[in-house]
């Protein structure tokens, strides 16, 4: 794979390996609360809210803020209130609504064990509401038990809302719990199928292919504001440029295929369909997987693949890209990266580290 120094987007030390723009810096290592990544269940990570003891919050990297119950958050003296809001997951078709206020957010890595504070808007849920084509949605009045937190990037359309205050908890840290400074963590996070880093360093960084983002021109306070990431698919050998969320929120696939492969939109990707991926894209294959819909021994087959109706290709890989790949995101630099696992056999897919060329 061709590598490629990008003026003013990275160090010149890093140009060849862009781990070593992460020297001097730290990374905080929090294993998820309920364990590995799996089919049945989200990632969590326990935070503590104003007025409520730690409790654990699913993780998310398909959406952005956090939204919880009334019983979890009690708004306390310091914290803003910023008005009426709303979250839409368009997976399901909830559209989480209520009232915004701007808090800290106590990150642990066992209960009752800080690790960091962040600052952020999140949204107190007083009622759900569906959307009209919603799979899989109740509406609610007064609902309980909601705790989800939302740690992705180019989501704001996608939700229903704006660029503005941050919302993000893991690329907005204002204190550490150790003491050091908050900017001893770079913005960002690196995703493994047992836990979460916060931050990077060289040793954490390396063997990762990474993949520069566009800015999207939007200002966000948290952190600057990127394009959401590259991909090429083919479907049956029909493929078409797009680009890809690795979402941990959910364990199976949404698919916008491009034009000419027969997928009728709407449906489910009946059994035999072949779907390959390449990242950033097919004419740099700097990370890639396949597989066949309908062969469960492939461990990276998603529980279903979606044929939605969107008019760009797209893919929502879903969790199950965490059994063979790690996921990094920079968000002050601008990359997402891949790290295959090493648990699964390279016939399922594999990566080149370094920088893509693009």
């Amino acid at each position: 794979m061709a590598l490629l120094a990008l003026p003013g987007a990275v160090p010149a030390a890093a140009q060849d390996e862009p781990w070593a723009q992460y020297h001097g810096l730290q990374a905080l290592d929090i294993p998820y609360a309920n364990g590995p990544i799996g089919p049945h269940h989200v990632p969590q990570v326990w935070l503590q809210l104003h007025g409520s003891a730690p409790r654990r919050f699913g993780m998310d990297t398909g959406s952005t803020g956090i939204v919880v119950s009334a019983e979890h958050y009690i708004p306390a003296p310091g914290d803003s209130d910023d008005g009426p809001g709303r979250l839409i997951y368009n997976s399901s078709g909830r559209i989480l609504n209520g009232e915004r206020h701007t808090t800290d957010v106590v990150i642990e890595r066992e209960a009752g064990q800080p690790i960091a504070t962040a600052r952020v808007q999140v949204l107190r849920v007083t009622h759900i509401t569906c959307l009209e084509r919603a799979r899989e949605c109740q509406p609610e009045s007064d609902p309980r038990g909601v705790a989800f937190m939302g740690v992705g990037f180019a989501r704001h359309s996608a939700q229903g809302t704006e660029a503005g205050p941050a919302r993000n908890p893991f690329t907005s840290l204002t204190a550490l719990a150790s003491g050091a400074p908050p900017s001893s963590v770079r913005p960002g996070y690196v995703v493994t199928r047992s836990g979460v880093h916060l931050g990077m360093t060289p040793q954490l960084a390396q063997g990762f292919a990474f993949v520069k983002l566009l800015p999207n021109g939007q200002s966000d306070s948290d952190a600057p504001q990127w394009n959401a990431a590259p991909m090429t698919v083919s479907v049956d050998g029909v493929e078409g440029d797009g680009t890809i969320l690795m979402d941990t929120g959910i364990n199976y696939m949404f698919l916008s295929p491009p034009a000419g492969t027969g997928l009728a939109r709407g449906t489910r990707a009946p059994a035999g369909t072949r779907i390959a991926i390449s990242l950033p894209d097919s004419r740099q294959r700097s990370a890639h997987y396949a597989f066949t819909v309908g062969d469960r021994g492939n461990p990276l087959h998603p529980e279903k693949v979606e044929v939605v109706r969107d008019r760009v290709v797209f893919v929502n890989t879903g969790r199950m890209f965490l059994e063979g790949f790690d996921y990094l995101y920079d968000a002050t630099g601008g990359f997402v990266g891949y790290r295959w696992n090493g648990r699964l056999s390279e016939g399922f897919g594999g990566v080149t580290p370094g920088l893509a060329a693009r």
